[in-house]
């Protein structure tokens, strides 16, 4: 059936395979009394010498080697055009407007870096929160249960969302990707993050430096791991191979919670933590789960930068992580200024514009391309705002008049800080006309904005609705005339017949009336 040798070699032991196994049975079948197989003549080839001959071992040749050496030549060339593996980012997130405007910078900053794959921001709520929450189609989202107060201990870690939500989103999701890059939600990117470029691998994920994690040092990781001595002292930005967090992701959790309720060694000396409040546990959870599979991370300084510090020369950052208070002369940025506020559902809220790159001194190079990014990160915050309102707020009956940004100015505060007072903060945007006429009739800053102001489509409206009552009442009045013209020429043949009929109702209500002693002379 085959004349190559090589393939027909492979059928015959197949054949071989199968009747090895067939003897097995036969043999069986005679121990237990059953009658030996009629004669035929596949059975008797495979007694045969010729069988035999065919399916003998045969060892290698100068030949067959310089065949799989071409052979393995061509694999490599195959391997050398092999495309990109797939990437999925994930952030995590809570419902809460403090992380609804982080999301808005992310996701506008995300699609500005080709990155590619999907992005999946992991949304931690509990279901109370979750009734109330504004901001589902900030990103594509993974719904997870919160675990801000721990469903056991009681304990108040809302950091300990970000592996319980990677792990719920590898149980219940559906993942394609070959591998995993993993933010925080206070980032920008501004470039993108790829396992090719950073040379991430199966075994051997790739983040950036957290130097402050002094516990991979101490007895802290003697305590925790197994293998301190695998202990990297990273975050921040993580690519991982879709295996490696699969089986890491539980432990990243468990270990969270393992350094969380190790309450005797929270003091500075041994965590590093300024604050001696177990607020960086899930970091250690990542380092110490990582260092019991021996994942050993490339450490990357070129990822990632916090804005604020001097960039190193010629290396272009893929990643602000805004976490700390920056900024440059009179202006600053705090993410944590902006806790309770809600920049994402008041339109044209933005935060406070930084200066103009023109107005920075130049004689110290590495403070000026420090606030260069400082400014830079600023800015695409805002744009990101800008648009997130672009898109919620046209056409809306919008609070924000010229006169408000004026009030604004007043108290100190930027023109274009896009900001309302509490006054107008619960008031909705979806208004109707009548109604904020009427707040604006009934606010004294707003009572002297002058009537040319009011949006052009308003005033073409206005102007519509009284022509059309005009027209309409001038239809009316000239239908109404004309219908008691018509009928007074038709009853002028009936004068007679209208009086009599006129005379017998007066005669019955004078009947009516006499019945109830009210006989009046008519």
């Amino acid at each position: 059936m085959e004349l190559d040798p090589n393939r027909r070699r492979g059928l015959f032991l197949s054949i071989e395979c199968i009747n090895i196994i067939n003897e097995g049975l036969l043999l069986q079948h005679a121990a237990n009394g059953c009658p030996k197989p009629t004669w035929s003549k596949y059975l008797n080839f495979l007694k045969s010498k010729a069988f035999a001959e065919l399916t003998k071992p045969k060892y290698p040749t100068p030949a067959t080697l310089q065949m799989m050496e071409d052979t393995k030549e061509e694999n490599i060339a195959l391997d050398a055009e092999k495309p990109h593996p797939k990437i999925h980012t994930v952030f995590s997130t809570e419902c809460t407007t403090y992380f609804d405007w982080q999301t808005v910078g992310l996701m506008h900053s995300f699609r500005l870096s080709g990155q590619p794959g999907n992005i999946t921001r992991l949304l931690s709520c509990t279901d109370e929160d979750l009734k109330q929450y504004k901001g589902h189609d900030l990103a594509p989202t993974h719904y997870v249960p919160s675990m801000s107060r721990h469903p056991l201990t009681g304990d108040w870690y809302p950091a300990i969302n970000k592996p319980a939500a990677v792990l719920h989103w590898l149980n219940h999701a559906n993942i394609d990707a070959e591998f995993i890059v993993i933010l925080d939600a206070d980032m920008i990117m501004r470039g993108p993050i790829t396992p090719w470029e950073f040379k991430a691998a199966r075994g051997r994920p790739v983040s950036t430096p957290y130097d402050y994690l002094i516990g991979c040092d101490n007895e802290l990781a003697q305590l925790h791991t197994s293998h301190p001595e695998a202990c990297d002292k990273v975050g921040g930005v993580i690519i991982m191979h879709i295996d490696d967090l699969r089986k890491f992701a539980l432990l990243w959790l468990h270990k969270t919670e393992e350094v969380r309720a190790d309450r005797a060694h929270y003091a500075r000396n041994i965590t590093g933590d300024i604050y001696e409040s177990g607020w960086i546990s899930e970091m250690y959870g990542y380092s110490f789960g990582a260092a019991e599979l021996k994942l050993k991370h490339t450490v990357n300084n070129e990822i990632l930068i916090y804005p604020g510090y001097v960039p190193a020369p010629g290396v272009k950052y893929r990643v602000f992580h805004y976490g700390l208070r920056f900024g440059t002369g009179n202006w600053s940025f705090d993410k944590a200024d902006w806790r309770d506020v809600d920049m994402v559902n008041r339109c044209w809220a933005k935060f406070p514009d930084p200066p103009d790159p023109s107005t920075l001194d130049r004689t110290d190079e590495d403070g000026f391309q420090r606030d260069l990014l400082s400014i830079e990160c600023a800015k695409t915050l805002n744009e990101a705002l800008t648009l997130h309102h672009e898109r919620k707020c046209a056409g809306a009956n919008s609070l924000s008049t010229p006169k408000e940004d004026q009030r604004t100015e007043e108290s100190g505060m930027s023109r274009k800080f896009g900001i309302v007072d509490e006054s107008t903060d619960s008031i909705s945007n979806h208004l109707s006309v009548n109604d904020s006429e009427k707040l604006i009739k009934d606010s004294e800053e707003l009572d002297s904005v002058p009537k040319d102001e009011m949006p052009s489509s308003f005033r073409f409206w206005v102007i519509f609705l009284w022509a059309f009552s005009g027209c309409g009442f001038v239809v009316v009045v000239y239908m109404v005339y004309s219908g008691h013209k018509r009928r007074g020429s038709r009853t002028k043949p009936h004068r007679t017949r209208r009086r009599s009929v006129h005379a017998g109702f007066m005669e019955m209500n004078g009947r009516d009336r006499h019945s109830r002693g009210l006989d009046v002379p008519l």
